[in-house]
């Protein structure tokens, strides 16, 4: 009887092909989901036409404080979509097809699947800042600088990371069925009730810090030199524990479900 050959551990994979690997899923996620109307058309159009109407239409040429405020608000509501709805929604549909399941038997990357799907958040959250930014200039009555556009955009690509979390929470523990149900409601919840587009009665007033939403507007109106409430560093250190909590519960429900 001969000797086994004793097992040993496989090479790791070469930072090179790592990186390489987590590229490719970056790419070929952004171009299904581009390639998919039921999702791209949404994310893209709705802010768009939303803006256009209540941002452009309704504050008419002199409002533009109002416009301002409005341009912080749908942009808010833009750079959420695509975290919110690329996570909450393919997430649990994935995960109900048995797709993490079969790519935790893949010889790939053990974060890609999630990269491939925060960094198609941010193609798509790019996009929406580019178009909303145009339409603001041309058609919004801003009176913002090439500057002030930029910080806004460069604040509001940081919004990304808690849509995302809050995407992948609902992902994770919605039923694949009801997960568009849920991230809708979500959604504009926290549009609405965190005063992003007006101002809400004092009831609702003292429930606005629980929306990530009302902390990226705040952030976003003081990068822009608007009036804002409450401090920088409270809104990023909320921002950022908010993230973190829903990502573990959102990673322990998985480990135990896939």
């Amino acid at each position: 009887m001969s000797d086994a050959a004793p097992l040993t551990d496989p090479a790791p994979m070469p930072l090179s092909r790592t990186l390489a690997a987590y590229l490719s899923d970056a790419r070929y996620e952004s171009l299904r989901l581009f390639r998919t109307p039921a999702f791209s058309i949404p994310i893209l159009a709705m802010p768009i036409l939303f803006y256009i109407f209540f941002g452009v239409l309704l504050p008419g040429k002199n409002a533009v404080f109002v416009a301002n405020f409005m341009y912080v608000g749908w942009t808010v509501y833009g750079v959420m979509g695509p975290g919110l709805f690329g996570f909450g929604i393919l997430v649990a549909v994935e995960r109900n097809q048995g797709l993490l399941t079969y790519k935790r038997a893949l010889p790939m990357p053990t974060g890609s699947y999630l990269f491939a799907k925060l960094a198609m958040a941010y193609v798509f959250a790019a996009a929406v800042m580019a178009i909303l930014a145009v339409l603001a200039v041309n058609l919004g009555h801003v009176t913002f600088s090439l500057k002030q556009l930029f910080t806004v955009g460069a604040v509001m690509s940081l919004g990304v990371f808690p849509a995302c979390a809050v995407g992948l929470f609902i992902g994770a523990w919605a039923p694949a069925s009801s997960a568009a149900a849920f991230a809708n409601i979500v959604y504009l919840g926290m549009a609405f009730l965190s005063g992003l587009f007006f101002n809400l009665p004092p009831a609702l007033k003292t429930f606005q810090p629980i929306w990530p939403t009302f902390h990226l507007a705040q952030l976003a109106a003081a990068s822009a030199g608007l009036p804002s409430k409450g401090e920088i560093w409270q809104h990023i250190a909320i921002l950022a524990g908010t993230t973190a909590v829903l990502i573990a519960l959102a990673a322990r429900r998985l480990a135990r479900r896939g």
